[in-house]
């Protein structure tokens, strides 16, 4: 099997090579990129990864992660310093994958490229079956109109994980948009059809915990179902 291709986009031409010499070590085929230019002219369908700075002179990181995604479905991980839950928010939702924020270890590194590399080639296996009545994303299959949820394994069978209706409901909701956040607001008004209150945050959680008890690996350090703090909850 040929080595998996990652592009590393950055004006910092030291951090370019440490990078670079990480994920050599690891096996990694490996690109880069000075600017928002290079990436784009660099960029094909062979790449597997995309590594991408957010502050950058000429094109930013935030229009080249816009750019990508009108043409490609390989995951995006913004390395940058800005570290806030804004920052992070307005990443994710120009479409990256995730979020890691410099300075980081190679362990964090390593550890998220892996996840997102292994998320893309299952997601990648999985699309050949095509079925527009699921939601699907990452190895989760999700029906769009019954209470039908799978996980799909690598070796491309389905294994059926039982909800109750109201963590269907959820989880519907989150998939439908993937990278979004969803407010508590949002999600007991949508879900419960009743007014919002304070309390009903409490609700929310109990079902979103269920979930990542039924779907994560490991639910106490979930890489799905996400919580934004201080704003909500989202598929990733």
């Amino acid at each position: 099997m040929a080595a998996q291709k990652i592009l590393i986009v950055d004006d910092n031409e030291e951090i370019r090579n440490i990078v670079k010499i990480l994920l050599h070590s690891e096996g990694y085929e490996v690109l880069e990129a000075s600017n928002g230019e290079e990436a784009l002219e660099a960029l094909d369908p062979s790449i597997d990864l995309v590594l991408l700075d957010i502050m950058m002179p000429g094109i930013s990181g935030l229009e080249v992660c816009q750019t990508i995604r009108k043409n490609y479905s390989m995951p995006i991980l913004f390395l940058t310093a800005k570290g806030t839950d804004s920052d992070k928010a307005l990443g994710l939702t120009t479409g990256a994958d995730d979020y890691l924020s410099k300075p980081f270890s190679k362990a964090e590194l390593m550890a998220r490229v892996k996840s997102l590399l292994r998320r893309y080639y299952v997601y990648r296996g999985k699309e050949l079956p095509v079925d527009d009545s699921y939601y699907t994303y990452d190895s989760l299959w999700v029906s769009k109109e019954k209470n039908e949820i799978f996980l799909m394994s690598e070796d491309g069978t389905k294994k059926e994980v039982p909800l109750s209706e109201l963590e269907y409901q959820i989880l519907r909701l989150l998939v439908s948009r993937p990278g979004v956040v969803f407010s508590a607001q949002t999600i007991y008004e949508t879900i419960w059809k009743e007014p919002y209150l304070y309390s009903s945050n409490a609700t929310i959680m109990v079902h979103i915990r269920n979930l990542r008890t039924k779907l994560e690996v490991d639910p106490a350090k979930p890489e799905h179902i996400l919580t934004v703090w201080g704003k909500g909850y989202k598929i990733s």
